[in-house]
């Protein structure tokens, strides 16, 4: 168990020697001449100290954080039809950051973009193109790649938002029919599907915005009338069949016309037409101004820790602010850089690279305690 726990838990600084054959047949004839309870002590005092010492390894190694040290915004532009990227820097400082090119052909006028995290996958919401299409995207020599090959998941409908959750569900707007679609993961991939309604013909829907999703509830914004219908709504992703209308909830009336949508763990922010990007919590309460010193913000993301991006199309720039706010607040926006005609926002991998540690470090400490209080069971 030792042997197997120090070569697949550990990286290679602090992998533990393992006691060899003649160590243990030592200990064997201690046993046998009466010399186990003198031995036993040490036994379980070694076991305990080397699993001790495997969850403090596997805590300060990372093991995936060295593949790609950083993440990656992605930006859509609608006015010159591409998608760009840019990486996130370790310490949040952008100077000398220029966005580069991720897409550049087969697009009309992108709007909304979102990134599947576990299968790398960007979607892109065309109006123009009345298209939801989808890229398989990959790091190369630290670039981010997008293949060749465009997919489109489904035809026809005017939609300008899109979302995916993390069971790989896409979610998006139909704006001018009012509703709120998606298509399954295992659908998505084969191309020019039939979407599955979610919502449709409700008064909590006019002409949505922006959309955004986290496992439980999907959260829209409306562009016409959000004083009456709801400038920010939440709604069950998988709401009960003849009780769709019963599990939305309007967490904010504060604004007529709506853009973009994010999560930011507890707390959910959405910008308006003009200046302003506003917070609320997840499970509703008072509606606070974060900033209203933006020109035409729209989309905004979160990278996973605590920084969420905003894009600025009237001043041609990505803001940013610190999202980890137990009081939702007016805060300060920093401009991380520029961004001509900046729109949708999506983060690709970001902060949330070093948790992939944190299974071995908690199965590591576990053992750690089984072995001080059960050692029989270890050396058996």
């Amino acid at each position: 168990l030792r042997a197997l726990l120090t070569s697949t838990l550990l990286p290679p600084p602090f992998r533990l020697s393992v006691p060899s054959m003649q160590h243990t047949s030592r200990a064997r004839q201690m046993s046998r001449s009466g010399c186990a309870i003198a031995a036993a002590p040490w036994r379980r005092a070694g076991v305990a100290w080397r699993l001790s010492l495997l969850a403090l390894g596997a805590l300060a190694q990372p093991r995936e954080a060295r593949a790609d040290p950083d993440g990656f915004l992605v930006m859509s532009t609608p006015r010159d039809s591409k998608i760009s990227w840019v990486r996130l820097p370790e310490n949040g400082d952008f100077a000398g950051a220029v966005p580069k090119t991720l897409i550049d052909t087969g697009l009309k006028a992108p709007q909304g973009i979102a990134v599947d995290k576990k299968r790398r996958r960007l979607y892109v919401a065309d109006p123009d193109a009345q298209k939801i299409f989808a890229y398989q995207l990959s790091i190369v020599s630290g670039r981010l790649v997008a293949d060749s090959e465009q997919i489109t998941i489904c035809s026809g409908i005017e939609s300008r938002w899109v979302a995916v959750d993390g069971a790989g569900t896409i979610f998006f707007t139909d704006e001018p029919q009012n509703r709120i679609l998606k298509v399954a993961a295992d659908k998505a991939m084969r191309g020019k599907v039939t979407p599955e309604v979610v919502y449709s013909d409700a008064a909590e829907i006019n002409k949505p915005g922006g959309l955004a999703v986290d496992n439980f509830h999907v959260f829209w914004t409306n562009k016409n009338f959000g004083q009456e219908a709801g400038s920010l709504v939440r709604g069950a992703e998988s709401p009960l069949s003849g009780g769709a209308a019963a599990s939305l909830s309007i967490l904010a009336k504060n604004s007529v016309k709506c853009y973009g949508v994010c999560i930011a763990m507890g707390n959910v922010f959405f910008t308006d037409s003009e200046k302003a990007i506003y917070g609320v919590k997840k499970d509703g309460g008072a509606v606070a101004e974060v900033s209203g010193a933006l020109s035409r913000p729209r989309g905004c993301a979160w990278d996973g820790d605590g920084t969420v991006y905003v894009a600025d199309r009237g001043a041609g720039a990505v803001f940013s602010f610190a999202s980890n706010m137990h009081v939702i607040s007016e805060t300060t926006l920093t401009k991380a850089f520029e961004f001509e005609d900046a729109f949708g926002l999506a983060v690709l991998n970001g902060a949330a690279r070093h948790l992939f540690a944190l299974p071995s470090a908690v199965l590591a400490a576990c053992l750690a305690l089984l072995a001080a209080a059960s050692p029989g069971l270890l050396e058996h």
